[in-house]
C-alpha cells in the first residue's frame, strides 16, 4: 500500500486539529470550574445533570411556598391568641357585670369595654396574611370574612373551604382556614346545650346546663331537632311543680311548638337538677307559678353575638340591680357561649399549630435533600482543578511536540537529496 505525501500530511494535521481541540476543552475546563460543558460530549451525564437540577428547583420551589405557608399560619396563630385574650377578658367583664356589688356607672363603663371588645374582635377575624389574603375567609382569601350590617349583625361572607399550598409533592398545607367553626357556628351553652329564660318570667329562677347524662339520647334528639321547654306551676301546699315538654324548632321562635308530649314532670324543690332527653339541667333560685325555660340541645352561636349579647344585657340593665334573674340568666349564657368560644379558638390553635409542626418535619427534610443533591451536582459538573490541569499541560506538551515535528516533516522533499 502507498501513502502518498498528501495523505501523510492530512493524517498528521488531523490528529494536531484533534489535539488542539483537546486542549481547549481542557483549556475552558479550567477557566469556567466545569467539566460538562456539552451535553454532546457526555450524554448520560447531562442527564444526570438535568435531573439533579430539576429535584433542585422542585426543592426549592417547595420550600420557598413552606416559607409563605408559615408566615400565613403564624399569623393565624397570633391572631387566635389575640381573640383568647380578647375572650377571657370578655369573660372577666361578664363575671364583673353579674357581680350584686357592681354599681349602676360601673355597669355602664362595662359596656363600652364590651363595645370595644366587639370592633376588636372583628377586626381579628379580618385578619390579613403576609401575602395580603385574609386568613379565616376559606377559599375566599380576596373577600372580607366578617362585615356588619346596618342592624348590627356580623355575617360572614367566605366559606368553609380552604386555600392549600404544596410544601411537597402530594402534600399539601392550609395557608387560609375558615372562620366558620371558630368565630360562628360554634356550640352554644354547654356544648351546644344552651336554656333561656322567657321574658315574661317573674320569679328568681335561672336555668344552668350541666352537661350530658345519656350521649345516644341527646345524639338522637339533635338528629331530630328536638327541642324542650320546662315549664313550672303552682302545687299544693304552696309547692311548685315542673313539667318537660318536647318540641321541634327553635325554642322562642314561631316554629317552636311544644306540644310533642310530656318528657318528664313533678315537684320541684330550689336547685333541682332535671334530667331529660340525655341533658342535665339546674335550677337554681325559685321559678315563679308560670315562669318558663326553652333547651335547646344543638344550640350555635357566633363570638360577635355572644358579645353583642354582653351588651345588651348590660344596657337592659344599666341602672337596675344586678340581681334581677333575667339579667342573671342573660350573664349566666354569655359566660358559657365564651367559654366555648374560647374552646373553639383554642381548638384552632391547636390544629394550625399541628400544620406548623408539619411544614417545620417537611423543611428539615426538603433542605437537607437540596443540600445533598446540590453536593450531587457540583460533582457531576465541577472539575477536579489540579487533574486537569496536569491534562492540559501533557496535552499541551504533546500538541508542541506534533506542531514540531510536522514542520520538520512538512520541509521534507525528495528534490532536497537531488543535487546538480
Amino acid at each position: 500500500m502507498k501513502i502518498s505525501t498528501n495523505e501523510f500530511l492530512l493524517g498528521t494535521l488531523n490528529d494536531m486539529l484533534s489535539q488542539q481541540q483537546n486542549v481547549n476543552t481542557l483549556n475552558r475546563e479550567i477557566a469556567t470550574g466545569q467539566t460538562l460543558l456539552d451535553a454532546s460530549t457526555d450524554p448520560a451525564g447531562a442527564s444526570n445533570v438535568l435531573r439533579t437540577a430539576n429535584a433542585i428547583s422542585q426543592y426549592n420551589y417547595d420550600l420557598s411556598n413552606a416559607k409563605a405557608a408559615t408566615a400565613s399560619l403564624q399569623n393565624g396563630v397570633a391572631a387566635l391568641q389575640q381573640v383568647t385574650t380578647l375572650l377571657t377578658s370578655l369573660r372577666q367583664t361578664a363575671v364583673q357585670a353579674a357581680d350584686v356589688t357592681t354599681s349602676p356607672a360601673n355597669r355602664q363603663s362595662l359596656i363600652q369595654t364590651a363595645q370595644s371588645a366587639l370592633t376588636q374582635l372583628i377586626q381579628l377575624a379580618n385578619t390579613r396574611g403576609p401575602n395580603g389574603q385574609y386568613l379565616f375567609g376559606g377559599s375566599n382569601g380576596g373577600t372580607v370574612p366578617y362585615s356588619s350590617q346596618p342592624n348590627g349583625q356580623v355575617i360572614f361572607n367566605g366559606d368553609g373551604a380552604a386555600n392549600r399550598i404544596e410544601i411537597a409533592p402530594s402534600l399539601s398545607v392550609p395557608s387560609s382556614i375558615s372562620g366558620s367553626g371558630i368565630f360562628t357556628n360554634i356550640p352554644a351553652g354547654d356544648n351546644g346545650i344552651s336554656a333561656s329564660a322567657l321574658s315574661a318570667n317573674s320569679g328568681s329562677g335561672t336555668a344552668v346546663a350541666q352537661g350530658v347524662t345519656n350521649i345516644s339520647q341527646l345524639a338522637a334528639g339533635r338528629l331530630a331537632n328536638t327541642q324542650y321547654e320546662i315549664s313550672f306551676a303552682a302545687g299544693p301546699n304552696n309547692s311548685l311543680t315542673y313539667t318537660v315538654t318536647s318540641g321541634t324548632g327553635a325554642p322562642g321562635s314561631a316554629g317552636f311548638a311544644a306540644t310533642s308530649g310530656i318528657v318528664s314532670t313533678g315537684g320541684f324543690a330550689s336547685g333541682s337538677d332535671l334530667a331529660f332527653g340525655g341533658v342535665d339541667i339546674r335550677i337554681d333560685g325559685t321559678p315563679a307559678a308560670g315562669d318558663k325555660f326553652d333547651v335547646q340541645t344543638g344550640a350555635t352561636t357566633s363570638m360577635f353575638q355572644t358579645v353583642q349579647n354582653l351588651v345588651a344585657a348590660l344596657q337592659a340593665q344599666s341602672s337596675s340591680p344586678a340581681g334581677n334573674a333575667q339579667f342573671q340568666q342573660a350573664i349566666g349564657n354569655v359566660v358559657a357561649d365564651l367559654d366555648g368560644a374560647q374552646t373553639s379558638a383554642l381548638s384552632a390553635q391547636a390544629s394550625l399549630g399541628a400544620s406548623l409542626n408539619e411544614i417545620a418535619a417537611v423543611q428539615g427534610q426538603d433542605t437537607g435533600l437540596n443540600a445533598n443533591a446540590q453536593a450531587q451536582l457540583a460533582d457531576l459538573q465541577s472539575a477536579n482543578l489540579p487533574q486537569v490541569m496536569a491534562k492540559y499541560s501533557e496535552s499541551l506538551t504533546a500538541l508542541q511536540a506534533s506542531q514540531l515535528a510536522f514542520a520538520k516533516v512538512q520541509g521534507l522533499s525528495l528534490f532536497n537529496y537531488i543535487h546538480p
